[in-house]
């Protein structure tokens, strides 16, 4: 039973510890999180610190405690991923399809069926070990726990568990690097049109993929979307610096619904709002659902470098143009 608890303990504690760096080094994301999950929190800044604070407890208390004190970690830690698999189902079934955050910046998941399998795994890893070590204290009444299994010699009847174990932990990693959502590598000039997008103030049709005169700086995102004000924050200070070198668009997806047709986010002086009317832009592009993404146009039309997903990505990206701009001449 040990070999079967052991790696699946150690398994839910990285991941929960990985969660918790994750939104650390992101705070936006995890505030973001809270809009794109369609959790009404009064104050997401706290309610954010809290959960890196959970999180993180949880991560230590199943590494470093046995007993009872576990078996409360380990039922902690099924309240929380059953917690996040029921929001994930509830936002999916209202459409909403934007990156959760769990993960900060890292393994970044748009809501869908791929998150929610991401997450049924990892409601079933900790329940199998809340399950595990009751029964363990039920059965044999010595409790259980990290330490004191790992100080405890090997048995050799313990390999079946062993595998079971990695079997459920290999399915598991596989759900979350299935559910996360690529960057789109640099790609072959596009087809005519399919960059086309609308500009509602003068109701012109652009093609944003089309060869031009200037570099493009394209920045996708969508309403409720914190990530994407955090975002758009640099552009409002570097568009001098920016404007020597590429036109700065805030391409918003377009749904159902008049409300569409204005910016969701407050923008830049000098960036052009336009709408990704067909969604053949973001396809072209494959930004996925998942926002903030900014890509980089060249004057041939093609992408130059990956898609910086995430706001942590595009304010780096951001930066990287500004340095050039303010680059002295060779």
């Amino acid at each position: 039973m040990n070999a079967f608890i052991i790696p699946l303990t150690v398994f839910v504690a990285v991941v929960f510890a990985v969660s918790a760096i994750g939104k650390l080094r992101s705070p936006d994301r995890g505030r973001a999180s809270f809009d794109a999950l369609q959790i009404p929190v009064r104050h997401p800044d706290a309610a954010a610190t809290a959960l890196i604070v959970a999180e993180s407890l949880v991560a230590l208390g199943l590494v470093a405690t046995w007993g009872w004190v576990f078996l409360l970690f380990a039922a902690a830690a099924l309240v929380l991923t059953a917690g996040l698999l029921i929001v994930v189902v509830r936002a999916h079934r209202r459409g909403a399809t934007d990156d959760c955050g769990c993960f900060g910046d890292w393994l970044p998941a748009a809501i869908g069926p791929r998150l929610i399998t991401r997450n049924v795994m990892l409601t079933v890893a900790a329940l199998g070990v809340l399950v595990s070590s009751a029964g363990i204290l039920a059965l044999s009444d010595e409790p259980f726990g990290l330490p004191l299994a790992l100080s405890s010699p090997a048995s050799s009847a313990s390999t079946a568990g062993a595998l079971a174990a990695s079997a459920l932990v290999a399915a598991a990693t596989w759900a979350m690097v299935r559910a996360t959502t690529p960057g789109a590598a640099a790609r072959s000039p596009a087809a005519r049109g399919v960059g086309a997008v609308l500009l509602p103030e003068t109701s012109e049709i652009v093609d944003l993929l089309a060869p031009g005169a200037r570099a493009r700086l394209l920045i996708f995102v969508s309403a409720g979307c914190h990530a994407c004000d955090t975002a758009l924050a640099p552009l409002r200070t570097a568009q001098d610096d920016l404007g020597g070198l590429v036109d700065v668009y805030v391409v918003q997806r377009a749904s159902s619904g008049s409300a569409d047709a204005r910016s969701a986010h407050e923008l830049p002086v000098n960036a052009r709002f336009v709408l990704d009317v067909g969604g053949s832009l973001g396809a072209s592009l494959d930004t996925g659902p998942a926002t903030p993404v900014a890509a980089l146009i060249g004057t041939d039309g093609v992408q130059a470098g990956p898609l910086a997903i995430g706001s942590e990505e595009a304010v780096l990206l951001i930066d990287s143009i500004r340095s050039l701009a303010a680059a002295p001449p060779a």
